[in-house]
C-alpha cells in the first residue's frame, strides 16, 4: 500500500530526492499555478500567460515543455502562436509543446513548427542534465 504525504508548496525552491526544484508562477486565466524548473529543464503546462518576473527565471534552458493548447484563444491556456513567442524570447535549445488538443493535427502542426519545437506525445523520452 503506497504511503502518500501531501506537502503544500509555495514560490520557495525545494528539493525532491536531492533534485532542486524552482517553482515558476504562471497565470491560468484569472488564477495562478506553478510550473517548475530543474537545472536547465523547465515544465510549464496548464497556463495562459507567463509573467515577466517568471520569464526572468527561464533563461539558459536546454529543454522547455510549454502549454500550447490550440490556435484559437482559450481563457486558461496558451495558444501555439503565444507559445512560439515565448520560445523566441527564451531561446531554449529544444521545446516541446504539451497540453495540446485534438484541434492540432500532429504531423501537419509539426511541419509548421521550427525544427527546435516539437509536439510532445505519450511515451516521449527526453534526456536532460538536471544539474545547475
Amino acid at each position: 500500500i503506497p504511503k502518500i504525504y501531501a506537502k503544500t508548496i509555495d514560490a520557495a525552491p525545494f528539493s525532491i530526492l536531492g533534485l532542486d526544484c524552482v517553482p515558476i508562477e504562471l497565470q491560468h486565466g484569472k488564477g495562478s499555478v506553478f510550473g517548475f524548473r530543474m537545472g536547465k529543464f523547465a515544465y510549464l503546462t496548464d497556463h495562459s500567460e507567463i509573467p515577466d518576473t517568471s520569464l526572468e527565471l527561464l533563461t539558459g534552458l536546454d529543454v522547455l515543455f510549454l502549454d500550447a493548447l490550440r490556435h484559437k484563444p482559450h481563457p486558461t491556456h496558451s495558444t501555439v502562436e503565444r507559445s512560439l513567442k515565448y520560445v523566441q524570447q527564451l531561446q531554449p535549445r529544444m521545446t516541446y509543446f504539451t497540453h495540446i488538443s485534438h484541434d492540432l493535427p500532429h504531423a501537419r502542426t509539426e511541419q509548421l513548427l521550427p525544427a527546435h519545437v516539437r509536439l510532445a506525445y505519450d511515451g516521449l523520452k527526453v534526456e536532460v542534465e538536471l544539474g545547475a
